[in-house]
């Protein structure tokens, strides 16, 4: 996990979790209704930030990786936060897949 602070606030906050395969991950209800991102094996888009889970399976060793991107928007435009999150998490689950070679 790694959080990026400015003006020593919280501003984003990027995560991935690896766990054996066949356990899911938990994704908590927002307040925010997420609309579904067709990323991975499921993924999911909310004003605040997104989510994709993605299973790796390897020759030896498989595994589940979750993917996660949250963050601060009060100095974005309203209605523009969701598109943005979806086009860092695109290019975070490509770098983790070149990274894990999962996928490839």
């Amino acid at each position: 996990m790694c959080t990026v602070k400015v003006d020593d606030r919280d501003r984003v906050r990027v995560a991935a979790e690896r766990q054996p395969l066949g356990r899911t991950f938990f994704w908590p209800l927002t307040e925010q209704k997420p609309d579904p991102l067709p990323l991975g094996n499921k993924g999911i888009v909310w004003d605040t930030g997104a989510r994709v889970a993605l299973t790796c399976d390897g020759p030896t060793d498989g595994f589940e990786l979750e993917l996660g991107i949250s963050g601060s928007v009060e100095h974005m435009e309203p209605g523009t936060s969701r598109a943005l999150f979806a086009r860092l998490m695109a290019k975070y689950l490509t770098a983790a897949r070149e990274q894990t070679r999962c996928g490839q």
